[in-house]
């Protein structure tokens, strides 16, 4: 019945975000499916669902329903488009990070012993290290750990001057359009401002990255900027409405399945 979906979510702690999920599934009367996928694991469960499903949930578990063909419509992520590459193309000088150095892992440490301190994040949105003003230090620790995860030292890091952001707004985006967004740093708040919301508006209409997905933006200095795109998959909600995200979500992979 491709009129319900049932969204997977691999943590099975109380974590805010499954909570906030059960609950839009429980209220849209659509199913919630918990499952525990650890990092690594090369597969899903062969027990799944045969409704229609959308994932929620870490990398591992996206990047696995991605290849799965009982997740059509259900996984929005595509390493072509979820880059920092990509946004300098997309969203140009609206982009926090557009005249960011892209490098080598092997040469982000001297860059940033000759500066000083330099903020760091991945090229992709992987997510092997959130975004981080980096010491010679701090990128020494991050480097051992790295070294000891799953996912290793990734290949190309964006390095650029650390930049002061006063306050960051997520919003969720489906076909084009906001469902719900609010600020996430530095507290919570679900009130996005008009000119806000007239910068967002306007970026979605030069360039997106999915039909479904998550548009982060800051303020510096008095001017919006994008800070990045994430995947709509793994992404927190923060004061965002997740019921109104879930059933447009829903409804765009109903649509897409009847097409």
């Amino acid at each position: 019945d491709v009129c319900s979906s049932d969204l997977v979510q691999s943590n099975l702690a109380e974590s805010p975000t499954c909570l906030l999920l059960q609950d839009a599934c429980r209220r849209l009367d659509l199913g919630f499916h918990p499952i525990s996928i650890e990092p690594g694991e090369l597969s899903l469960p062969d027990e799944l669902p045969a409704t229609p499903l959308i994932a929620h949930g870490a990398t591992t578990l996206i990047l696995l329903a991605a290849e799965d063909k009982r997740f059509e419509h259900g996984v929005f992520y595509d390493a072509a488009t979820f880059n920092h590459s990509a946004y300098v193309e997309g969203y140009g000088s609206s982009y926090i990070n557009s005249d960011a150095d892209l490098l080598p892992w092997t040469e982000v440490r001297k860059r940033i012993e000759d500066k000083g301190e330099m903020f760091v994040k991945p090229h992709d949105d992987l997510k092997a290290f959130t975004g981080f003003v980096a010491t010679t230090g701090l990128f020494d620790e991050l480097q051992a750990r790295l070294s000891r995860s799953r996912l290793g030292l990734p290949n190309r890091v964006l390095v650029a001057r650390a930049t002061e952001v006063d306050a960051e707004y997520r919003f969720f985006v489906v076909a084009g359009k906001i469902i719900s967004g609010s600020m996430y740093r530095p507290w919570g708040d679900p009130v996005i401002p008009d000119d806000l919301m007239h910068f967002a508006v306007g970026a979605l209409n030069g360039w997106t990255p999915a039909p479904v997905f998550v548009l982060d933006i800051g303020r510096v200095d008095g001017v919006w900027k994008i800070i990045e795109c994430n995947c709509f998959n793994w992404s927190r909600f923060y004061q965002s409405n997740a019921q109104k995200v879930v059933d447009a979500v829903s409804e765009y992979q109903r649509i897409m399945l009847s097409a």
